[in-house]
């Protein structure tokens, strides 16, 4: 079942099983940004990045914008940081989905693209958010950025070598379950 235009591009496509996945990536995307915390002058830095970047370039844009806005939503209204809540909902949210965009599916150089424009939409996101939204100040939303550059960094690596390793797992895993007398000829 699909919800959605006929003919419209499985990038996009509500399945059960982009609905499931989702579930459980908001799952790991919390844990990762809610017990993986390291405080800075005005909230902390989290290795939550990790699992959205690998979230959305294993499963797609819809499981990566979906986890990716709502996992670290909740961690910021768990741990106190609640006035970060609308920014982390659209800034991770559309991290996740042009990562999913961009380098689901895609090799090394895609999603190398795609870290470096999310990163780049999170560092500048949070700084104007700070500094226009919640009013905290230029030198304290400026001592920030290199936090945040961190964050995105760690989550980059992180992010890229994961899915790496989970492509290269799974595919010879599924290879040693499948019995031969099951597969399906060409």
């Amino acid at each position: 079942m699909q919800i959605g235009r006929p003919g419209q591009s499985q990038r996009f496509a509500f399945t059960p099983l982009t609905i499931a996945l989702s579930g459980v990536m908001i799952a790991v995307v919390f844990v990762a940004t809610r017990f993986i915390q390291v405080p800075i002058p005005s909230g902390y830095i989290h290795l939550g990045d990790i699992a959205i970047y690998t979230g959305a370039f294993l499963f797609g844009p819809i499981v990566g914008g979906i986890s990716g806005a709502l996992g670290p939503m909740l961690a910021d209204l768990t741990s106190g940081y609640g006035q970060y809540a609308p920014a982390t909902l659209v800034l991770h949210g559309l991290q996740g989905l042009l990562a999913g965009w961009i380098g689901w599916r895609a090799g090394i150089w895609r999603m190398i693209l795609a870290v470096t424009i999310g990163g780049l939409l999170i560092v500048v996101g949070y700084f104007l958010y700070e500094v226009a939204v919640l009013r905290i100040g230029l030198a304290t939303a400026t001592a920030n950025v290199p936090f945040n550059i961190w964050q995105v960094v760690s989550g980059a690596v992180g992010g890229v070598a994961l899915t790496i390793l989970f492509r290269e797992s799974y595919a010879a895993l599924l290879a040693r379950l499948q019995p031969q007398r099951f597969r399906r000829e060409a």
